[in-house]
């Protein structure tokens, strides 16, 4: 007579095999979907990655990447919005609400003092180099920022310290969390 016991292992393991699976397979959907509705924080913008700003010279509005945000400031009575890719927007909008939407969106910005005491919005991910201002910044300059994206300068001169300013970085990277990794 054969041995019957071989076969009877093997319907067990797939029994077995088919119960886990069944047991599992509700637990792996819901991972799924819950890992589709997750905003895509690798490119820390908002759902559609763009805001829409009406220009300073009353045109129609624009589509602004929010990730590709640097700098947000004034400048001659407008504020001025630089973008990673060297390309500089002007607004109607006010910077303090601009800067608010773009948080909203899911930039990290910090909030420091230019020359002119007004507010500037500097992209946190865009800081390569922060250092105390030397000779060249005008009156009251007392640290500056190395930017990735400016147009005309690759610093930005603040009233804060350096320390002041990296106090602020710190403060705005731990309130926001992890940003995205590095391209």
């Amino acid at each position: 007579m054969a041995d019957n016991s071989l076969p009877l292992a093997a319907h067990w393991l797939l029994i077995t095999g088919l119960a886990v699976s069944v047991a599992l397979f509700p637990s792996a959907l819901w991972q799924v979907a819950e890992a589709q509705n997750q905003p895509d924080s690798s490119n820390n913008a908002s759902p559609s990655g763009f805001i829409e700003i009406t220009p300073a010279e009353g045109r129609a509005p624009v589509h602004l990447a929010t990730s590709q945000v640097v700098r947000v400031g004034r400048v001659e009575n407008h504020t001025t919005i630089d973008t990673a890719a060297w390309v500089q927007q002007r607004t109607i909008e006010p910077a303090e609400a601009l800067a608010g939407r773009l948080r909203n969106a899911g930039q990290r910005l910090v909030t420091l003092t230019d020359l002119n005491h007004g507010r500037v919005y500097l992209a946190l991910d865009r800081i390569v180099l922060v250092r105390e201002s030397n000779e060249r910044h005008a009156a009251g300059a007392r640290a500056a920022i190395v930017m990735v994206g400016l147009r005309f300068n690759t610093d930005i001169a603040v009233r804060e310290t350096a320390q002041d300013v990296m106090a602020a970085i710190r403060r705005e990277g731990r309130a926001s969390g992890p940003g995205p990794a590095s391209p």
